[in-house]
């Protein structure tokens, strides 16, 4: 039983660290990551040793019939020398920094190279005087007997070295073919990267892999006892575990970094947890892998590992058939059968008798089983071809879901419906003191949006928690931050105390403006506004969550402490951020702001286990939930951080140190816009500087391609931004692609067929009329305090045209966040004639009011439908005898769609986000926020009589 367990617990914890490692934080700080792991892993096997009683081999090396492996012994490796012991800990060291090399640039590896492990293992095992291929002694007793001719086969293959490399090949190439056919991300690895030196490095890591394995499978075998075989072991992690500090200290003093502390809460508390989880995981992998590898030899477990990753990406794979994710049917079922086919080989070849706790011919039966599943499975399903395009079905579903939504959203015709309403949305709750007078303003300017609030009420909800006497006091503590200031409303007269000579000015006199309409309705308030582009608050998500339930109790103010409702003296607002002093007191790193950002993520979320490491393939797994297919349709979640924590490597929101650290206290903020992380309470802000209103040019006379121009000068920037930001692999992805880089799209096959295909992403630009490029484009490598910056001119990486032509003279345009937020551009482009193709991770007061595929075009920043999407609208027309794998593709533009589009968009853009929408949600908003702040809000309320 010791010995099936241990079988079971190397097979299990080598599982979940290869599922789960790549979202975890360690690989933010991978040589101290290192470090702390090795060191748990030597601590645990040491501990294990005084437990070694109860593990196999407490008494000796294993017996041939007991082995978890039951692999048929051969004789034991000569003694190990004496420098064999420090030469594997410099491997393991060595190793470890090739790896942290490699992660740095992974975007130019290749994939599937680990598949070649096993070949070069069976290298040293056919290595002359290694080991002689022979049967064990019952078997030489058979053939004294007449042999049959299976018998006669069976012989051969079991003492022959061709068996062995014929089933080590079959294994090493299946789990290579189904490894290396993952849909590749648009994180794209730029010409400066060195990609031949990238792959070196892979293949200098996998020659350390087979000589980790050999050497420590050498030393381990000649502990006589389970207990020196752990010691044994614990001494070689700790020596690795020390070399790598003492490596890691160097990199510290010669290549100074981002400083370890950053003084705000629940840094490094997700960190320090998967350090400890990750060290566990890693030690029960190595102590149960090792009393396994030391009674066989090391071909056995590299064998059962490359054919444990291999099988479940081929099923996986093969469950994925007919999809976008999975274009390659016959090539995952090839994979899948030579896998099968070459571990069955390889059991008999290699002597073992059981894998794990399974006799190898249960093994063997099970894998038959797979295989004719997915011989049945595969041509079923691969022969799933649709007659339409998904997009006719998904803009026919959208346009039913507005129509219901619409209805939903403007269910009052008077003033006692409107009252009920409320009621019913927000469980029994009567509407605020006013709401007579709020129902006739929003009536008056015609309003379309009479009951549907959601954003409002989400971002007022956690705030129903707190004493109206705290939250008084969060308003005046975040007034005294940066570019924080204070609108006040006293005796219905709105002033703000931002100073004169501020550039922010017309941003402030606009807001009172908006208010001074309906400010004689309104109880005295102060607000905090916040005039910086980015939101400012970060709370975690625990803090949120404890007083969102605390406002679910009914009558809770009644225990709460009571202040006074009369503003005090204004404060004079605090100046904005232009000094080197308050800027380092404000410097957060980009790993700093990923972690406060998993801290605002539920338990249990991809986003709150930390970033996604695997920046190389797409997270198809994170997209799904928010896709039909390969198309984006709930727009909603795809804003949401939590299940997609690739987005955190993939936009340059995440990817930027802010200017001004993020406030992970719940204080209440307004802001112009936020992403779903964030707790800032929205309003309708303007900016410094507007942009011009749209001319009103009609879509059939503007020019018939998707049209973009960014321009980027940012005060720093990073190796992963520059070839990862949204901006950047947009521009390249248009413009730029390398000969290697292939796209996956919807392409027609014959007259109203499609089917999904992969073709080189160079080949498809050249059949879109598009004009997307950077205006400029400069950034800045910032010191590692944030003090000093040095600039560079980097635009010759990016494909670059002049900022002269008007955007909306094309009938589609892409627009895409800056880095710190939305575009300004997207509500021009909305009232104008022309579609927006919008890619955003961020909200505004009126997001909730737009529906994707009605009045824009949704685009996954992942861009992995884009050209798909593309081809939708603009179509494919024969140009210059060009091919598409090696065929002329022709595809219909669906212009009328476009056109449908547009003038949807510019229509609800007239009636539901005009100046006069923004005061009716403004008023009832600071309805709301009246009623929170009153010391008896859970007794006053607006009543019919």
């Amino acid at each position: 039983m010791a010995n099936q367990l241990t079988a079971l617990c190397a097979v299990t914890s080598f599982l979940w660290l290869a599922n789960s490692l790549e979202d975890h934080q360690i690989i933010e700080q991978p040589r101290l990551s290192s470090l702390l792991v090795l060191l748990i892993a030597a601590l645990s096997s040491y501990a294990a040793s005084f437990c070694s009683v109860w593990l196999p081999g407490s008494n000796g090396r294993f017996d041939d019939e007991r082995g978890p492996l039951k692999v048929k012994r051969t004789d034991l490796p000569k003694k190990p020398r004496r420098y064999f012991l420090p030469a594997l800990i410099l491997c393991i060291i060595l190793r470890l920094e090739i790896f942290h090399r490699v992660s740095l640039d992974l975007q130019c590896s290749k994939p599937g190279i680990e598949a070649f492990l096993p070949l070069l293992v069976l290298v040293y095992e056919l290595l002359p005087g290694r080991r002689a291929r022979s049967g064990d002694g019952d078997d030489e007793k058979e053939i004294e007997f007449p042999m049959t001719i299976v018998d006669d086969f069976r012989a051969w293959f079991s003492e022959s070295r061709a068996s062995l490399w014929i089933s080590v090949l079959m294994l090493t190439l299946g789990t290579y073919l189904v490894s290396s056919h993952d849909p590749r991300s648009t994180f794209f690895c730029s010409s400066q990267d060195r990609s031949a030196l990238v792959v070196l490095f892979q293949w200098a890591g996998l020659l350390l892999d087979a000589t980790i394995a050999i050497v420590m499978w050498r030393i381990l075998a000649w502990a006589r006892t389970t207990k020196s075989r752990l010691r044994t072991l614990s001494g070689i992690l700790l020596g690795a575990s020390l070399g790598t500090g003492l490596l890691y200290r160097a990199s510290r003093i010669f290549l100074p970094a981002t400083p370890m502390s950053y003084h705000f809460r629940g840094l490094d508390s997700l960190y320090l947890f998967d350090v400890v989880v990750d060290g566990l995981a890693f030690s029960a992998c190595i102590i149960s892998t090792s009393l396994l590898a030391t009674e066989g030899s090391p071909l056995s477990l590299v064998g059962i590992v490359t054919f444990l990753c291999g099988v479940t990406q081929a099923v996986q794979r093969t469950a994925l058939t007919g999809t976008w994710e999975n274009i390659s049917p016959d090539t995952t079922y090839s994979a899948l059968l030579i896998v099968c086919v070459g571990f069955s080989c390889f059991v008999y070849a290699n002597h073992i008798q059981s894998v794990v706790f399974m006799h190898r011919a249960f093994v063997v039966f099970l894998l038959v089983i797979v295989t004719i599943v997915a011989t049945i499975y595969t041509p079923i399903k691969a022969l799933q071809i649709t007659n339409k395009h998904p997009l006719v079905k998904i803009i026919y579903d959208a346009r039913i879901e507005a129509d219901r939504w619409l209805v939903h959203a403007a269910v009052s015709d008077s003033l006692p419906v409107a009252v009920q309403e409320y009621k019913e949305r927000h469980n029994g709750r009567d509407p605020p003191p006013k709401f007579d007078v709020w129902y006739n303003f929003a009536k008056d300017r015609r309003s379309v949006i009479l009951d549907h609030f959601p954003q409002m009420e989400k971002d007022l909800l956690p705030f129903w928690g707190m004493p109206p006497s705290k939250v008084k006091e969060g308003v005046r503590r975040a007034a005294a931050e940066p570019d924080v200031v204070l609108l006040q409303i006293q005796g219905g007269e709105p002033r703000h105390n931002l100073p004169p000579s501020s550039s922010y000015q017309p941003v402030m006199e606009d807001l009172v403006g908006l208010v001074k309409n309906f400010a004689k309705h309104l109880p005295d308030m102060e607000l905090a506004i916040n005039l910086d582009e980015r939101p400012r608050v970060l709370a975690p998500w625990d803090d949120v969550q404890r007083f969102t339930k605390t406002a679910s109790r009914k009558r809770i103010s009644k225990l709460l402490p009571r202040a006074s409702d009369s503003p005090s003296e204004m404060p004079v607002a605090r100046a904005a951020v232009d000094d080197n002093l308050l800027a380092q007191a404000n410097f957060t790193s980009v790993r700093a702001l990923r972690e406060m950002t998993a801290l605002a993520c539920p338990p249990g979320t991809k986003g709150r286990a930390g970033t996604h490491w695997d920046i190389r393939d797409v997270c198809t797994s994170c997209a799904r939930p928010q896709s039909q297919g390969q198309y984006l349709t709930n727009w909603c979640l795809s804003q949401e951080i939590c299940h997609q924590s690739d987005l955190l490597r993939l936009h340059g929101f995440h990817m930027t140190p802010p200017e001004l650290r993020p406030l992970q206290e719940l204080l209440p903020v307004f802001s112009r816009a936020k992403s779903d992380s964030y707790s800032d309470i929205l309003i309708p802000l303007r900016r410094i500087s507007e942009p011009a209103e749209p001319t009103t040019e009609g879509f059939e006379m503007k020019f018939k391609r998707l049209f973009w121009r960014g321009k980027v000068d940012r005060l720093t920037t990073s190796h992963e931004l520059v070839r990862g930001g949204h901006q950047e692999r947009l521009v390249h992805l248009l413009n730029t692609p390398a000969r290697s880089e292939r796209t996956t799209l919807l392409l027609p096959k014959n007259k109203n067929r499609f089917a999904f295909e992969q073709v080189r992403t160079a080949d498809i630009n050249e059949l879109f009329p598009m004009d997307v490029a950077f205006s400029g484009y400069t950034a800045c490598k910032a010191a590692s305090d944030g003090s000093e910056v040095s600039c560079k001119d980097l635009s010759s990486e990016f494909h670059r045209k002049p900022d002269a032509e008007e955007p909306l003279r094309h009938k589609y345009v892409m627009v895409v966040d800056t880095d710190d937020g939305p575009s300004r551009e997207f509500l021009r482009t909305l009232r104008s004639s022309s579609v927006p193709f919008y890619a955003s991770i961020f909200k505004e007061w009126y997001s909730e009011r737009l529906m994707p595929w009605i009045h824009f075009v949704p685009v996954d920043l992942r861009f992995h439908a884009l050209h798909g999407t593309m081809s939708y609208f603009l179509g494919l027309q024969k140009r210059d005898g060009r091919k598409l794998n090696g065929r002329e593709v022709v595809m219909e533009a669906r212009q009328e769609d476009g056109k449908w589009i547009a003038e949807q968009g510019k229509r609800w853009a007239g009636k539901a986000i005009r100046r006069e929408d923004m005061e009716v949600y403004m008023f009832r908003l600071l309805l709301e926020w009246g009623r929170v702040i009153d010391d008896n809000r859970d007794e006053i309320g607006f009543v019919l009589t």
